[in-house]
């Protein structure tokens, strides 16, 4: 998924920056193109490459301590006692942990689309979750 993602962005960078530039003459109505115009398709292009990017960012990491959730938006640190139990139902597209405040966080890194991975990355933090206890 890393691979693809990157490959993703590349391509996307890639053929808007060349687009722009090589971006020259008038357009089908006859208006004429300014380097203005090269420059801005370039900058969109940079960008969408880097929007393209920010699925990479997301993350858990867990240990005897607590857990760290790193989702598009929003990071979270959180020691075990503030966590009653790890989720993961049916019908949803990631893992939750469920907060004594009566708030859920999601688990963006652990996805259903993981299969067996997800299962163990699951069980693996509902041990540390036990242990903590």
């Amino acid at each position: 998924m890393r691979q693809a993602t990157v490959l993703a962005a590349a391509a996307i960078a890639a053929v808007l920056v060349w687009s722009g530039a090589t971006l020259t003459g008038t357009t089908a109505y006859g208006g004429k193109l300014f380097i203005s115009d090269s420059w801005a398709l370039i900058g969109v292009g940079i960008t969408l490459g880097l929007v393209a990017l920010t699925p990479l960012r997301i993350s858990v990491r867990a240990d005897a301590d607590g857990i760290r959730v790193v989702n598009l938006i929003g990071n979270f640190e959180l020691p075990w006692s503030a966590v009653i139990a790890v989720r993961y139902q049916r019908g949803t597209p990631w893992a939750s942990l469920e907060l004594r405040s009566g708030d859920a966080v999601q688990l963006m890194a652990i996805q259903v689309s993981d299969g067996n991975r997800a299962v163990e990355g699951i069980r693996e933090l509902r041990r540390l979750h036990e242990e903590a206890a």
